[in-house]
């Protein structure tokens, strides 16, 4: 017979065939009007990037001979800012399962994170100046032991970010009483 003590040292490999596949969940998209939200802060960021460099590019032109070249690249810098948060935009998903949450994103890099429900210490919906004026939020989570968001999810529509809350807020009551 065993003793209790015994099955605490064990700790037998798991085939990796046998895993369920990422691949296998259903990813949601955010709203399509979050592609424009994104542009628009992009773009107000590189307009004064862009500003910043040309004006001090203008002020140092009888000082430095080639004060230019730098304006062009924060110039260059900015429309990649703008393109890559359009493009980038298409790479963003998130999916809903019984006892977790992932959000993926990114185009270059590439990033998908889960939380399981019994990790959630609690979650909150905020909605921009910018996100208010198109009719968005997004759903901030925090799990134990961290201080800053560990995910959050853009793009939604403030129903589709409350009714989320609420069962990723229920969910999270259920998956601590079944532990207990």
């Amino acid at each position: 017979m065993m003793k209790p003590t015994e099955n605490l040292f064990e700790n037998p490999q798991i085939d990796l065939s046998s895993l369920p596949a990422v691949e296998q969940m259903t990813m949601m998209p955010l709203e399509p009007v979050y592609k424009k939200v994104r542009i628009i802060v992009a773009s107000l960021i590189a307009i004064v990037l862009i500003v910043v460099s040309w004006t001090f590019a203008w002020w140092q032109a009888p000082y430095l001979t080639y004060i230019h070249v730098p304006a062009i690249l924060v110039t260059l810098l900015a429309i990649w800012i703008v393109a890559y948060n359009g493009i980038s935009f298409h790479y963003m998903f998130y999916a809903v399962r019984e006892k977790d949450i992932s959000y993926q994103s990114g185009w270059l890099w590439k990033s998908m994170t889960t939380i399981p429900y019994n990790r959630v210490q609690h979650c909150d919906i905020r909605e921009g100046l910018i996100d208010r004026q198109f009719g968005l939020a997004k759903l901030t989570i925090y799990t134990a032991g961290g201080q800053s968001a560990d995910l959050m999810i853009p793009g939604l529509l403030p129903e589709t970010a409350e009714k989320l809350k609420s069962y990723i807020l229920d969910a999270t009551e259920h998956s601590i009483e079944t532990e207990s």
